[in-house]
């Protein structure tokens, strides 16, 4: 089955009831950043990143360190919370032991990864070398207690396009020199490991290399695909930043290319769903995606993309830093065309308050708790910014963004978010997280010419209490006689947040016991797990994913059973007559007749029958309500023998594998809180 776009569901679902749009007031504006403490060293740091390097339960931290100003070391910080058993949201440098004998590098980003899929995080250095030599990019392996060895020579595998004058090594094998701002690794072939994009701007910015893809064999040995692409695509640009992003919701990873000074590049993945004459693993669709569409390239300060579903419809949109000169736009997914390729329109509209200053970096977050992205601009040659998005507060379709600080009309935010001391730096990189361990978001800054990199403590003192929800959920792919599940999340946090969510697959096998195994995070806030022997079986499974707040879903599942489109969830609550009993009818199918039943539940009483689109349980009148969020409720009575049935035609159009959860709460005064609960049921559409 395959769990289908959120706006087709939603649609799908509205004949059962009116949805009411949330309406949030204004959460504390300016006080959510009020001060900054310089926390991470002072070096000219070109980036800054977050992970928990030692397994201890708190975000540790790495700056990258050197760029255009010459070698100088990298360093980390451990968070004293944890095992530390200190303060957590403080931190103690421990380069020097953690970091023995790692050499000072020209270093514009770092990556946390688990490169060799043993369980903890790894690291990645990308490095630009000087204007006319290249420097190699390095790995470092954790030890897994957050101590880190170099192993450049052994991690680079087999290169097939590399000339020979940038190979270290030589004989087509091991690290090479290049000009490299940013990599990323995502599982880019479907098999369970991560793989790496590796971007190259040329000496002296030139746009004169290509960008290359190398595939993990499994142990963390990264090799050369040659070619990657389609003959004929420009993949020698002058990329500072890439993302690497499922566009088009086939759950392969397509990318997007930030090219300073000449055009922004989409790479769409034809692993699945191929885009036809296509040969390689990658197409340019550069010229129907962008250009065809009106959304080229104006100025050579595009420094920066950003990935996040900003418009609230579930597929990822793009922030594009000064994609217009020093205005920013954002490129609104469109969907795909006719033929399988994605557009996007581009928009300044939703963004009120653009100082059309030379900024360098977007991070999108929710930095005031109301559930939906706002983001947080790395200003380059002014202040650091905050734009609040208004989505949740019924922005326009596209959204609304609004410059805290500014009076634009319709802005809920009037004051300045972050204060204006130690905020006026040349500032190359935000990072946001949780560091301090108290639920929301806080910002972390790494700043150029030795200016003191900054941390930035929320003190809005309203945790996140919004669930993931799930976009896509897909159990068609295999691996021989294994079944190979995959899930996308939707959430109100940066996408490498996301990764790092406990995600678990939960699955039998033909009635077989339930296993529970960790679901392996891939990039683009999407999980795989594997079933082993799930091909051709009847296979039952539940999905659970857990933020870093403690917020839940879930998501249940089944496959190649043959039966019923129905499955009980269970955690009935007693009442006069026990435990009250639902259940669905009908195979779910357009056009199809069925009906929910309610049955053992007191009479003649009030009964709400509640409906969501996720199964996230929570404590509830002394038992466990499962459709959370509720996305409507009905309200009926119950029959003189405590009975409900209540008929439906299942609407035509509802694609397969959309997922509904359901439960009745009555009212019983011989129930714990007087109220009882039937069983939860789920639906799935055939």
């Amino acid at each position: 089955m395959r769990l289908s776009k959120l706006t087709v569901l939603t649609g799908a679902v509205v004949s059962m009831g009116a949805v009411a749009s949330a309406q949030f007031t204004d959460l504390q504006p300016g006080r959510n950043f009020p001060s900054s403490v310089s926390t991470f060293g002072g070096n000219h740091s070109e980036n800054i990143d977050v992970g928990d390097v030692d397994n201890d339960g708190d975000l540790d931290v790495i700056v990258a360190n050197g760029g255009d100003q010459g070698d100088q070391p990298n360093r980390i910080f451990i968070n004293n919370g944890g095992a530390q058993g200190g303060t957590e949201g403080t931190f103690t440098q421990e380069t020097n032991t953690r970091f023995a004998g790692i050499p000072n590098d020209t270093s514009r980003d770092c990556e946390f990864a688990d490169i060799d899929n043993d369980g903890d995080l790894d690291i990645y250095i990308s490095n630009r070398g000087g204007n006319t030599v290249g420097q190699t990019s390095r790995f470092y392996i954790n030890d897994g207690n957050g101590f880190f060895t170099e192993e450049t020579n052994t991690r680079w595998g087999s290169l097939i396009s590399v000339p020979a004058g940038d190979q270290i090594l030589g004989g087509n094998s091991g690290p090479f020199r290049d000009w490299s701002c940013d990599c990323d690794f995502a599982d880019i072939d479907d098999d369970g490991d991560l793989d790496l994009f590796h971007s190259s701007y040329g000496p002296s910015l030139n746009g004169t290399r290509d960008s290359r893809i190398f595939i993990n064999d499994g142990n963390g040995v990264f090799n050369e695909q040659w070619p990657w692409i389609d003959a004929g695509a420009d993949i020698k640009t002058h990329t500072l930043d890439l993302d690497i992003v499922d566009l088009d919701g086939d759950l392969d990873f397509d990318i997007v290319m930030s090219s300073r000074d000449s055009q922004a590049r989409i790479y769409m993945n034809n692993l699945y769903n191929p885009l036809a004459g296509s040969s390689q693993l990658y197409t340019d669709t550069t010229q129907v995606s962008l250009l065809n569409q009106g959304a080229a390239l104006s100025g050579t300060s595009n420094y920066e993309g950003e990935f996040g579903d900003l418009d609230d419809d579930g597929d990822f949109d793009v922030w594009m830093k000064n994609y217009q000169n020093f205005t920013d736009k954002i490129l609104f997914n469109l969907g795909t065309n006719g033929a399988g390729i994605v557009l996007f329109q581009e928009t300044a509209a939703p963004i009120k308050g653009d100082p059309n200053q030379d900024e360098n970096e977007i991070d999108l977050f929710d930095f005031d708790g109301d559930g939906d992205l706002d983001a947080f601009a790395a200003n380059f040659s002014g202040t650091n910014r905050i734009y609040a998005g208004g989505n949740a507060q019924g922005g326009s379709i596209f959204g609304q963004y609004h410059r805290t600080g500014t009076t634009a009309s319709g802005s809920q935010y009037s004051f300045p978010e972050v204060p204006t001391s130690g905020n006026n730096s040349i500032t190359l990189d935000g990072e946001v997280a949780d560091v301090d361990g108290d639920g929301d978001y806080d910002l972390l800054t790494s700043n150029d010419n030795g200016a003191a990199n900054r941390l930035w403590t929320n003190a809005l003192g309203i945790p996140d209490t919004h669930a993931p929800t799930f976009f896509l959920v897909d159990d068609t792919k295999t691996s021989g006689a294994d079944m190979v599940i995959h899930a996308q999340l939707r959430d109100n946090a940066p996408y490498y947040l996301i990764a790092y969510y406990d995600v678990t697959l939960t699955y039998s096998v033909n009635g077989s016991p339930s296993t529970t195994i960790d679901m392996f995070s891939q990039g683009s806030q999407q999980f795989r797990g594997v079933v082993p022997g799930g091909v051709g079986n009847c296979v039952t499974y539940t999905i659970d994913a857990t933020d870093d707040a403690g917020n839940s879903a879930a998501f249940a599942g089944s496959t190649g059973c043959g039966g019923s489109p129905w499955m009980d969830l269970g955690d009935a609550l007693a009442g006069v007559s026990g435990d009250p009993a639902l259940a669905g009818t009908g195979p779910l199918t357009s056009g199809s007749a069925g009906s929910l039943d309610l049955t053992n539940a007191a009479p003649s009483a009030i009964a709400s029958l509640f409906v969501g689109l996720t199964d996230s349980p929570v404590p509830f009148k002394g038992g466990t309500l499962h459709p959370v969020p509720i996305l409507t409720s009905i309200t009926l009575t119950t029959s003189g023998s405590g009975t409900i049935s209540l008929p439906f035609i299942w609407p035509a159009g509802i694609p397969g594998g959309f997922q509904f959860f359901t439960q009745f709460g009555i009212s019983d005064t011989a129930a714990v809180k007087n109220v009882s609960l039937s069983n939860a049921l789920s639906g799935t559409a055939q």
